[in-house]
C-alpha cells in the first residue's frame, strides 16, 4: 500500500512538472490554447496545441504555425512561402476562414509549429479570460 503511494506521488511530480514546462514556453515544446474559431475543424476553441519551439527548422507549406502578429499570438496554416531578398515571407491562413491572413510573417515572428492538439482542454483558460475581460 505504500509502496504503490509513493510510485503515484512520484508519477503525479513527473505528470506535474511535463505540464509545467509545457505551459511555461521555456524549453523545447510549450502548449497554447486555441482561442478564436479560425482553425475549426483542425483546432477547435478551447483545444491545447503543443507545439514545437521555431528554432530555424525548415517550414513547408501546409504547416500550422504559431507566430505573433500586430501583438497577437495567432496558429494558422502555412499556405505558401516565398524567398525574397534573403527573406523568406510566409502566407497563412485560417482554416475555417476563407481568406489568406492581410500581408505575411517573417522567420522572427514565428514561435513554434504545432505537433498535436489535446481537446477540450483549454476552455477553463477561455472561460478565465472571458471572465475578466
Amino acid at each position: 500500500n505504500r509502496a504503490v503511494r509513493a510510485v503515484t506521488g512520484v508519477i503525479l511530480l513527473v505528470i506535474m512538472a511535463l505540464m509545467i514546462m509545457l505551459i511555461s514556453c521555456q524549453f523545447r515544446f510549450g502548449i497554447i490554447v486555441v482561442g478564436s474559431e479560425s482553425m475549426t475543424g483542425t483546432a477547435n476553441k478551447g483545444d491545447a496545441v503543443v507545439f514545437e519551439r521555431y528554432d530555424d527548422q525548415i517550414i513547408e507549406e501546409g504547416e500550422i504555425a504559431i507566430f505573433k502578429k500586430d501583438g497577437t499570438t495567432v496558429i494558422h496554416r502555412i499556405v505558401d512561402i516565398q524567398r525574397i531578398n534573403g527573406q523568406n515571407r510566409y502566407f497563412t491562413k485560417g482554416d475555417a476562414n476563407d481568406n489568406l491572413d492581410s500581408g505575411y510573417i517573417t522567420d522572427d515572428q514565428i514561435i513554434g509549429l504545432t505537433n498535436f492538439k489535446i481537446r477540450f482542454i483549454g476552455y477553463p483558460t477561455i472561460w478565465l479570460r472571458e471572465l475578466f475581460n
